[in-house]
């Protein structure tokens, strides 16, 4: 089936298409993202995001737009939200911001550290084991692998911890 053929049988709740669309981009929904967020787990969980918004607002789908476009719409939205809410702890934040922002640096460095001090409370205020993953992770740079064995942690359980961190953040912040 085609792109529009399918898009029209998703928004007529058909899921076996919405199943089609899945396993034809979900790959190049993910790897797009990755490309954007540089974080494996992220990138997946904004994946299924994606792809979850589809099938909730499925009534608002146009068969007759891209749906490669409207992917890419709705991915780039997501890697944005997490810009957003975790500022600090993204490396090539400062300069999506401070085009959002425009020439007014001492209006982006008052809202940066603002957000930055935000951050760094709900973080202080994490579990112990959680706060100690999460610093590793997003204040050293280690990857999860090296977390879980300075820790004596799993990988699985250390993504969970980072998953769930972000999760904390995104709520304090909002």
């Amino acid at each position: 089936m085609s792109d529009s053929e399918l898009t029209a049988a998703i928004k007529a709740g058909d899921d076996k298409a919405f199943n089609a669309v899945f396993l034809r981009y979900y790959p190049q929904v993910k790897r797009f993202l990755h490309s954007l967020v540089k974080d494996l787990s992220l990138a997946e969980d904004l994946a299924q995001s994606v792809f979850m918004k589809i099938w909730l607002y499925r009534e608002r789908l146009n068969p007759s737009a891209s749906l490669k476009n409207y992917l890419s719409v709705l991915s780039r939205n997501g890697a944005l939200d997490v810009f957003r809410s975790k500022r600090v702890l993204m490396k090539d934040v400062t300069m999506i911001e401070a085009d959002r922002i425009g020439s007014d640096s001492a209006a982006f460095r008052a809202e940066y550290d603002e957000a930055s001090r935000r951050i760094r409370q709900v973080v202080e205020s994490m579990p112990d084991k959680r706060r100690q993953v999460f610093e590793l992770s997003r204040y050293k740079s280690l990857p999860n692998e090296e977390i879980a064995e300075e820790l004596g942690l799993s990988v699985r359980t250390v993504e969970k911890h980072i998953q769930i961190a972000l999760q904390d953040i995104r709520k304090k912040l909002n």
